[in-house]
């Protein structure tokens, strides 16, 4: 449906536990005329269509635009559209560094033609943050050929990066021909109408009313992706709660705090926890802050990250996916955030 030049890709329900994203989350892209392209390129791939031959034509995908721009967003929209159509075994997601690790985890332990076999078959494959990428050219040379199987095979590759692939000059030449051989499409942000229509969307979830005169008002002012004017609604939200009375409101809790309780649980320094090192320990650890910043905070996986030593937010987003995962199969973990949230909100 199009109303006002703006149009609605619609993206399925969560059926990916491992792609959940716990923030506000629209069931839709919502797209004006800025990107007209996008909705013709994706209402095709969200209904792939065997006869359909531009699929194959325009493959691979490659989605560009900048942080918060919704290419995440449109991504996960379609890993799990195919993953009702063809299940676990015909989806494979990779954000760009993780599928450097996992190839060269496979590569140490002798099981790179397993690692190949499994993504020659899959019908789609999703790589984010390209422009992330290791420079390593066996990384890279992989990644070209897998593309350049699947392609052949008639298997959707979709990518998604902040760079287009003729200025990624960090990246092999060859794939970046490979990429710019296929579709391109830059993600605008939203016009007015756009930015009306997705507030119009998250005020219901945040379950903030605003008339029409606010969410225009907010829309103008807010010239800028979908996390922005979500951030400005959240603002919204808060200042509604101004008016109750401050006795009944506890002291915010804040990251610096999450940060230094965990800390202690674990027996690590906050420097370590905020630090590049990689060890398990510290892994898990910065996972458990991210979980309870995401409970006991407003604060977004970019705000996150930039406390945890400037992390990226999707490093944050997939650490938070990762202890999600644990949850379901180890109840002391479940304990340890018990104990840690009792000790975050205690009077």
């Amino acid at each position: 449906m199009v109303v006002n030049g703006v149009t609605h890709i619609e993206l399925p329900g969560r059926f990916c536990d491992s792609l959940q994203e716990p923030e506000v989350a629209l069931p839709c892209f919502v797209a004006g005329p800025e990107n007209r392209l996008t909705v013709a390129a994706f209402q095709r791939l969200m209904d792939p269509d065997p006869l359909d031959s531009s699929l194959a034509f325009f493959n691979p995908f490659v989605l560009v635009g900048p942080t918060g721009s919704g290419k995440s967003h449109l991504a996960r929209g379609i890993c799990r559209k195919y993953h009702l159509l063809f299940g676990d075994e015909g989806v494979a997601y990779f954000t760009a560094i993780d599928f450097a690790r996992q190839l060269q985890t496979a590569r140490e332990e002798a099981g790179l033609e397993v690692f190949r076999d499994r993504l020659s078959n899959v019908s789609l494959l999703i790589v984010e943050d390209l422009q992330k990428l290791p420079e390593r050219e066996f990384v890279q040379r992989e990644l070209r050929d897998l593309i350049e199987l699947l392609v052949s095979a008639e298997r959707i590759v979709l990518i998604t990066s902040q760079q287009s692939p003729s200025t990624m000059l960090q990246q092999e030449v060859g794939l970046c021909d490979r990429l710019a051989s296929g579709l391109t499409i830059q993600l605008r942000p939203p016009s007015f109408p756009a930015r009306q229509e997705i507030l119009q969307m998250a005020a219901g979830s945040y379950a903030v009313s605003l008339n029409s005169q606010q969410l225009e008002s907010i829309a103008k002012s807010v010239d800028g992706p979908a996390p922005q004017l979500l951030r400005a609604l959240a603002k919204v939200k808060l200042d509604c709660c101004h008016d109750l009375d401050a006795s009944q409101l506890g002291e915010p809790i804040r990251l610096k705090q999450i940060i230094a309780v965990v800390a202690r649980y674990f027996s690590i320094t906050q420097a370590a926890l905020c630090s590049p090192n990689r060890r398990k320990s510290l892994v898990h650890a910065r996972a458990v802050v991210v979980h309870l910043a995401r409970k006991l905070t407003d604060l977004s996986y970019t705000q996150i990250g930039q406390g945890l030593g400037r992390r990226d937010h999707t490093t944050i987003m997939q650490a938070h996916r990762n202890i999600r995962q644990l949850l379901a199969d180890d109840p002391a973990i479940q304990q340890s955030l018990d104990q840690l949230q009792r000790i975050l909100t205690a009077p």
